[in-house]
């Protein structure tokens, strides 16, 4: 009985090991779906529990034993709950069909089995258990103690027979025979489990393996090994793309294999020095990439070591830092420009917090970099910026927006100085404001300057009073405050009598002292309230300010007057100059400034027409007058351009011949506004305005140009007689001009007659006396004009070298009628023969008149009874008839 159940356990312990076997060979453990690999595992398990089921020993006939619970608890230790379930299922399913005595003992042994090998394998998992040969000894153990009691349940004349039979074998061999299966079915598993984790450690290392290549062919950098021969052993992708080659032809090579030797990155002695100090190093070296365009490469070499520490050979990284170079070229050269800016450069953070200053934020401070660095940016403040002025600058920089603006900070000796500064927020990558950039400049010298200059603009450069600018400015405020507290303003216009004749006398520097000390004669006859100013040349402006009734000017007026009352000490000179007034008030003569001085200059004209040296109020009548000479000051600006000027010609005849000699040029002004005006009204405007040095421009230009036609044409001694204002002997410029058109139009200087009044020689301006001795000199006549109506005439023919003498036409009038007038004509006449002088009488309209002049030995003349001034074309018919004749 015992060698039977011994040899039955034999074979089935052949079929639990080909379980095993056909377990690994099928690779089961390798299926990933884990109910596939259960459910297949189960059944087999199954077939292997029914094939040692087929082959047991029969004890007695209907009770069959065999092995298969020791399968079934291994089952339910090594493969878990669906396999063993399966199992089960199988066994016990066949169990019951073989029926017999034992079939639910049987199979009842079978599910207990399971149920401790499941047990078995849920103590060992939950406290981390090793499957020892002991513990699968104890579980072979329990399972046959397990069997061994099941077998009290079989029928009572057979249990006892077979606990007998079994008894002895079960306890002995079948423990030891699980316990060699199991460690069998362990040592498999640890196997599997060993292979597995290999192959996953494989994969692991292939999937970093793969990682680390795709991570290195990914950077930009090149990236090469070399062993201590200088052979390359690899390289990433960014390397081949540099050298031009892939990595398989560079493996085995050095850089000597390659012609391109402008390509390495390194050389043997980089190679030696790295392997025999065992420290990396850096270099940086220019090379060229495959198009030969240039490149700087920055190269960080360390050596690589195995496992017992020795030298294999190099690493080697290296990037193109051509742009990093340049880039910190530009920045060296940014850094160098603020640096050495010639403006303060401050960088602070949020805070205010000094971060950096440049080398003339010191010189210009004071304070070396050491001193403000972390220091608020507010050291620099005097106290004397106005606070609204920060709050503004911090306002827009806050909102990200730059700010422009003047401090009036304090230098570290405590020095005030003015800067012009310019903040803006300086952005990092992300748009946030990281700290912020002023660029400031020292403007103290150009706020003196600027200071000056506003000065300059406001006050007169001589006498330091407001200019008419500041004057006006003044008023227009005055104004203002008179309509608001509903009182009055005085405008006075103040202008020096005679001024001009005593400036051209004793010279402009004395003129300029008269000036100022007029200035403060001036200053000292008002209120504080009021307001002197300097308008130009001799004109000053008084406003008097807070009057509630028009004659409280009269007093202040009468002031003014009484201070030119005493003569000026200039110089140890006593000079004597009184002042012409002239008052405007308002609101009643006017609601603008420019209308109120215009109106007081109107009164002032009509204190100097009155005698000068005292004061008329405005009235309407003025207003028309000054409104006239307004309209014509305006329509005479462009009187020229619009072609409205003409000349007129009167013949000078010579009354020996009765034929023209000469004639003289008579301006006239046909305004397209203002009609016809004549001379005696417009002349005096253009003097006053200085336009009378154009207008005798043109009238030069034109007789002159129209003489030489006539010279050429008809008569080679013509004379063309032409008018001089004072005004225009104060051009410098008039001597050449004259000169200019006599050359230009071919003529000599005999050919040109200039007629100078009386009063250019009592202007007694500098230049009269050598314009006329320069005239003379280039052989032009001179005649004195109007001769007889002043009181020096006769003075003047002794101090200048005239030429020709016409007697006025008041004088010629009469001479027919009264032998007084014709005594002077005659006397006048004789006096300039005694002084080698030619005469021409003026105004000659009778032939009675002309018979006379003839006896008295005149020698020309002029007037209507020879003929009225004509257009030049007119007199040139004259001149073609007579000299047909």
């Amino acid at each position: 009985m015992e060698s039977s159940s011994f040899i039955g356990l034999i074979n089935n312990v052949a079929l639990l090991l080909a379980m095993g076997i056909v377990y690994d060979s099928l690779g089961l453990q390798n299926i990933h779906q884990r109910f596939l690999r259960e459910g297949i595992t189960g059944i087999l398990v199954g077939l292997l529990g029914m094939a040692v089921m087929l082959t047991p020993w029969e004890l007695i006939p209907g009770v069959f034993f065999d092995a298969r619970w020791v399968l079934i608890s291994l089952c339910g230790l090594y493969f878990g709950v669906i396999p063993t379930l399966i199992a089960v299922v199988m066994t016990v399913t066949l169990r019951l069909y073989q029926g017999g005595a034992g079939i639910y003992v049987g199979s009842a042994v079978i599910i207990c089995s399971a149920l401790i090998g499941l047990g078995w394998r849920a103590y060992i998992e939950k406290h981390n258990k090793a499957l020892t040969w002991w513990r699968l000894y104890f579980l072979g153990l329990s399972v046959q103690i397990t069997v061994l009691c099941l077998m009290f349940f079989m029928p009572e004349h057979l249990r006892y027979k077979i606990i007998a039979a079994i008894a002895p074998t079960i306890l002995i061999f079948y423990p030891i025979g699980t316990m060699l299966l199991g460690m069998i079915l362990s040592r498999q598993e640890e196997r599997r489990l060993a292979e597995r984790e290999l192959h996953i450690s494989r994969q692991i290392l292939n999937r970093e393996r793969g990682l680390l290549r795709g991570l290195i062919d990914a950077l930009p950098d090149h990236i090469f090994i070399k062993d201590k021969e200088g052979k390359y052993l690899g390289c990433n992708k960014a390397f081949q793309s540099f050298t031009g080659h892939q990595e398989a032809d560079l493996i085995g090579k050095t850089d000597q294999d390659f012609s391109e030797s402008n390509h390495a990155i390194t050389d043997k002695s980089d190679t030696l020095q790295v392997i025999n100090n065992l420290l990396p190093i850096n270099r940086e070296a220019w090379t060229h990439e495959q198009d030969g365009s240039p490149i700087l490469l920055e190269s960080q070499l360390a050596p690589f070591l195995d496992m017992d520490g020795e030298p294999q050979g190099i690493v080697g990284i290296s990037r193109d830092i051509t742009e990093k170079r340049k880039a910190e070229e530009r920045i060296l050269t940014l850094s160098q420009a603020v640096e050495q800016s010639p403006v303060s450069v401050v960088i602070t953070n949020l805070k205010g917090e000094v971060e950096y200053v440049n080398s003339t934020f010191e010189s210009v401070t004071g304070y070396s970099q050491a001193e403000v660095l972390g220091k608020d940016s507010s050291i620099l403040k005097s106290g004397k910026t106005p606070p609204g002025r920060y709050a503004d600058m911090w306002a827009k920089l806050v909102q990200g927006e730059s700010w422009q603006g003047e401090f009036q900070n304090k230098k570290k000796n405590g020095e005030i100085f003015w800067e012009q500064a310019h903040i803006a927020p300086v952005l990092d990558a992300e748009g946030e404001v990281r700290h912020f950039l002023a660029v400031k400049q020292d403007v103290t010298k150009q706020k003196a300057q600027e200071e000056k200059i506003l000065h300059q603009a406001h006050f007169d450069g001589l006498t330091e009073l407001p200019n008419r600018f500041l004057a006006m400015h003044r008023l227009e405020t005055m104004m203002h405050e008179a309509k608001r507290n509903q009182h009055q303003i005085a405008v006075l216009f103040l202008d020096m009598d005679d001024f001009k004749k005593v400036n051209d006398t004793l010279g402009h520097d004395m003129g300029d002292k008269i000036l100022v000390e007029a200035a403060k004669r001036l200053q000292g006859s008002v209120r504080d309230s009021d307001t002197i100013g300097r308008l130009g040349g001799d004109e000053f402006i008084v406003l008097i300010n807070h009057l509630e009734r028009p004659e409280q000017a009269l007093p202040i007026a009468q002031n003014l007057l009484q201070q030119f009352r005493s003569s000026l000490t200039i110089d140890g000179r006593d000079i004597l100059l009184t002042m012409s007034i002239g008052i405007a008030l308002y609101p009643g003569d006017g609601t603008t400034p420019s209308e109120l001085l215009r109106n007081a200059d109107s009164a002032m004209y009509h204190s100097k027409a009155a005698g000068r040296n005292s004061f008329h109020f405005y009235t309407q009548e003025m207003n028309i007058e000054a409104n006239r000479r307004l309209q014509l000051e305006e329509q005479l600006h462009n009187a020229l351009d619009r072609n409205e000027l003409r000349l007129l010609y009167q013949p000078v005849v010579d009354l020996k011949t009765r034929k023209i000699v000469g004639a003289e040029a008579l301006l006239r002004w046909d305004s397209k506004e203002l009609g016809a005006i004549s001379p005696e009204e417009f002349i005096p405007v253009a003097e006053h305005t200085g336009l009378i040095v154009e207008i005798g421009k043109f009238v030069l230009d034109d007789a002159l140009r129209t003489t030489s036609r006539w010279i050429k044409t008809f008569i080679p001694d013509f004379h063309i007689a032409i008018n001089l204002s004072p005004r225009q002997f104060r051009d410098p410029h008039l001597i050449d001009n004259i000169e200019s058109f006599v050359n230009s139009y071919g003529l000599e200087g005999r050919n040109l007659e200039l007629e100078i009044t009386e009063g250019v020689l009592m202007s007694q301006h500098a230049d009269v006396e050598e314009a006329i001795a320069k005239l003379t000199q280039k052989g032009i006549s001179i005649s004195m004009d109007d001769f007889g109506t002043g009181y020096s005439s006769l003075s003047y023919l002794r101090s200048y070298p005239f030429n020709i003498l016409k007697v006025d036409r008041s004088f010629i009038n009469d001479i027919s009628v009264d032998a007084a007038d014709l005594e002077l004509v005659n006397a006048s006449i004789d006096m300039a023969h005694g002084l080698g002088l030619k005469v021409i009488a003026e105004g000659v309209e009778t032939e009675e008149q002309t018979a006379l002049l003839l006896r008295k030995n005149c020698d020309m003349a002029q007037g209507y009874y020879f003929s009225k001034p004509i257009p030049a074309d007119e007199l040139e018919e004259i001149l073609k008839k007579q000299t047909s004749h």
